[in-house]
Formats: structure tokens, C-alpha cells, sequence
């Protein structure tokens, strides 16, 4: 169930108040169970991977909480912690990339494991065309620059409105609304390319 703008400024208040009274451990508490989940999705989605995205959702988290007491932003924290994650998850992307070009292949039979036999439910799964489709999706958006993946994530996945969007970008409601169209029309244009809809 999706908060409304409202509970989730009503939310944003009482995680400031804490951090900024110095109780962070309540405020780490509250952050962590009104976004974590939100988060966390986010990353293993961006990252496309479930362990690396745990571990950029937890930097972002502990990111967050670094810089809750010196928080003046007015668009609200889920921005905010949405930017935060898409800016760890780049990050730790860059990085793995970095270590695979300058990390020397593996040579002891010791060190070569076998690989994972997947199951015939997850073969199935793998094979139908929701795996396929969203494998596409998530395809064709890693190709949209940021910031304009992350508004498309806010907005379609998450339910921010574009308002809220506008305000934390500082930029005009019709200039986000414009440039998530367009970004929407490029992820629908290289699916076309596949032979995928886009509903």
C-alpha cells in the first residue's frame, strides 16, 4: 500500500525531529522501516543483482543517516534516499567493473566452482514472457540518462508524483513531466525495436 504526499511529510518530520534531537538510533529505526523496503528494491533492481543491492541499499541507508541532521531539502526524504541509492548503486557498478579489468583470471582448479544447476521451476519462470519483458524493460532503461532513469523509477515504480519530483530536481512540473515522457517514449521505442509492447 502506497502512502499518501501527506504521511509520508508526516513521516519525513518525525525522522528529522529524531536525528536532529540526537536520538538516531530511533531515527535509524523509522527510516529503515518506512523506506528500507522501497530501497531496497530499488537497488537490487538497478544493480540487478539481490547481494549487491543489499549491500547498496544498506550504504545508502547509512549515507542517509550520516546526513539526516544537516537535511534541508524541501521536496521530502524518499527523493532525497532514491537519489542517495541510484548515486551508491553507480558507484558499486563502476567499481565491480573496475576490479573485473584489473583482476586476474582465475587458474586454480581449487578456486573454478561449478556452476549453479538452476531448478526446473526457475528455468520456467526464466523462459515466460514477464521475465523476458521486464529483463527488456530493465534493458532499455539503463540506457536513459540519469537523472531522467531515476524520475521514471520515482514515478512509475514508487508512485511519486511529479510534483514532488519537480520540487526535489528544482525544476518546473511540466519540464519532469516532459522529460519522463520522453524517456518513457525511448524505453517503448527500443522495445518496439525487440518486438515487445509496452503497456
Amino acid at each position: 500500500m502506497r502512502l499518501k504526499r501527506a504521511e509520508y511529510e508526516g513521516l519525513d518530520a518525525q525522522i528529522l525531529s529524531l536525528a536532529r534531537a540526537g536520538r538516531r538510533r530511533e531515527a535509524c529505526a523509522l527510516l529503515v522501516e518506512s523506506y528500507g523496503g522501497e530501497i531496497l528494491g530499488t537497488c537490487i533492481s538497478r544493480v540487478g543483482d539481490a547481494a549487491l543491492g543489499e549491500d547498496a541499499a544498506q550504504d545508502a541507508m547509512a549515507r542517509a543517516l550520516v546526513g539526516l541532521e544537516d537535511y534541508r531539502g524541501t521536496a521530502g526524504l524518499r527523493p532525497w534516499l532514491h537519489r542517495i541509492a541510484a548515486n551508491r548503486c553507480v558507484d558499486l557498478l563502476r567499481s565491480r567493473t573496475s576490479r573485473r579489468r584489473h583482476t586476474a583470471p582465475v587458474t586454480e582448479l581449487d578456486e573454478i566452482r561449478a556452476p549453479r544447476i538452476p531448478s526446473p521451476l526457475e528455468v520456467a519462470e526464466e523462459k515466460s514472457e514477464q521475465s523476458t519483458r521486464l529483463g527488456a524493460v530493465r534493458e532499455a532503461l539503463a540506457n536513459i540518462k540519469e537523472p531522467d532513469r531515476t524520475w521514471v523509477e520515482l514515478h512509475y515504480t514508487h508512485g511519486v508524483a511529479y510534483d514532488e519530483i519537480a520540487e526535489s530536481a528544482g525544476l518546473s512540473r511540466a519540464a519532469v513531466k516532459q522529460r519522463i515522457w520522453r524517456a518513457v517514449k525511448h524505453v517503448r521505442a527500443a522495445l518496439a525495436a525487440r518486438g515487445e509492447v509496452l503497456s
